[in-house]
C-alpha cells in the first residue's frame, strides 16, 4: 500500500511539473527580470535614427586582460538609418550601406523587425556588383541563422530583434559597469527556442537609468563563453538614451569588432523610402533623401 500511494505521489508531482522548465527552481525572482529584460528590449531608440560609424575588426592577443588588437584591423565606414513602421505586423527597417571601401561601397544590410511575440526578423544582404537581395535564411526549419553582419563579430543572430516571450528570466542583483548602476539578469532560452539560437545562456547588465545593455556575455550550447558585448560612450540626445560604442569580442575565435558612431542625428524626418528596395538600387534617388540627413546629423 505504502509503495502505491509512493506512486501515485511521483505521477501527480510529475503532472504538476508538466510544462515547467527544467531549470525554473533555480530562477531567482523571474517575474522582475522579465519585467527587466523587457524595459531594454522595447525601450525608446527613437522613431527614427541616423548614424555615420566605423567598423573596425581585428584578431586580438589572448591572455592579457586587455583586447588589443594584433593582426591589421580590417575597416569599413558605414550609415545606418532606422524607421519605426509602426503597422499592424512591422515594428522597424532598418538598413546598413557601405560607403568604404571602394571595393564594397553600396553593400547593404536591410533588416526588418515584427510585432508578434517571438516573430524573428526578415534579414537581406544587398550585393550591388550583381544589383541582387538575398534573403538570409538558416540552414534548416528550426535552426539559427549563420553569418555575420559585414565580415564583423556581429551574428545575424546578434542583430536581430529579441523577444521576451522566447526566454526565461533569473535576477541576479545589481553590480556597476563603467561607473553605471545595472540590474543583472540571466535569460535561458525556452525549450520552443532552443533549437534556433546558437547560445544556452546570456548573462545580460543593464543600466537602470538609460536601459540599455551595457554588458552582456553569451555562452555556446557546450556551456563556454562564445561572446562579449559591450556598449559605451552612453549619451542622451533629443531625448533619446544612445550608445555610440559597441565592442564584440568572440572568445572561442579571438577576435573583436568595434563599431563607432562618429555622427548621429535622432527623431528627424526621414522619407520611409530610405529603407525600401527602391533605395538600394537606385543610388541617385538614395542620395536624395540621405544629403538632408546628413546634414542634420552632428
Amino acid at each position: 500500500m505504502a509503495n502505491r500511494l509512493m506512486f501515485i505521489a511521483l505521477i501527480l508531482a510529475a503532472a504538476t511539473m508538466a510544462g515547467v522548465p527544467a531549470h525554473s527552481a533555480a530562477l531567482k525572482d523571474p517575474e522582475r527580470a522579465r519585467q527587466i529584460a523587457i524595459l531594454n528590449l522595447d525601450r525608446d531608440d527613437g522613431h527614427t535614427l541616423y548614424r555615420q560609424v566605423v567598423l573596425v575588426t581585428c584578431r586580438y592577443a589572448a591572455g592579457t586582460g586587455r583586447h588589443v588588437c594584433q593582426s591589421r584591423p580590417v575597416k569599413k565606414e558605414i550609415e545606418n538609418v532606422i524607421v519605426d513602421i509602426n503597422d499592424d505586423k512591422v515594428d522597424e527597417i532598418s538598413l546598413g550601406i557601405i560607403t568604404a571601401p571602394p571595393s564594397e561601397k553600396n553593400m547593404a544590410f536591410l533588416q526588418q523587425d515584427f510585432h508578434e511575440p517571438g516573430r524573428e526578423s526578415d534579414q537581406w544582404m544587398y550585393f550591388p556588383a550583381m544589383k541582387k537581395l538575398k534573403r538570409i535564411i538558416s540552414q534548416s526549419d528550426g535552426s539559427p541563422k549563420t553569418g555575420s553582419v559585414f565580415g564583423s563579430e556581429i551574428a545575424y543572430e546578434d542583430a536581430e530583434k529579441q523577444h521576451a516571450v522566447n526566454y526565461d528570466y533569473s535576477y541576479e542583483g545589481t553590480e556597476t559597469v563603467d561607473t553605471r548602476v545595472c540590474d543583472k539578469i540571466i535569460a535561458l532560452p525556452k525549450k520552443a527556442h532552443q533549437p534556433k539560437t546558437s547560445y544556452s545562456k546570456e548573462v545580460v547588465w543593464i543600466d537602470r537609468e538609460s536601459r540599455i545593455a551595457l554588458k552582456k556575455e553569451v555562452y555556446s550550447r557546450q556551456g563556454t563563453l562564445a561572446k562579449t558585448f559591450f556598449r559605451k560612450d552612453i549619451v542622451k540626445t533629443d531625448g533619446v538614451w544612445i550608445d555610440k560604442v559597441l565592442i564584440v569580442v568572440n572568445h572561442q575565435s579571438r577576435t573583436m569588432s568595434m563599431e563607432k558612431t562618429i555622427r548621429l542625428a535622432v527623431n528627424i524626418p526621414l522619407d520611409p523610402e530610405i529603407v525600401t528596395n527602391r533605395a538600394l538600387n537606385d543610388v541617385s534617388f538614395r542620395e536624395s533623401i540621405m544629403r538632408t540627413v546628413r546634414h542634420k546629423a552632428r
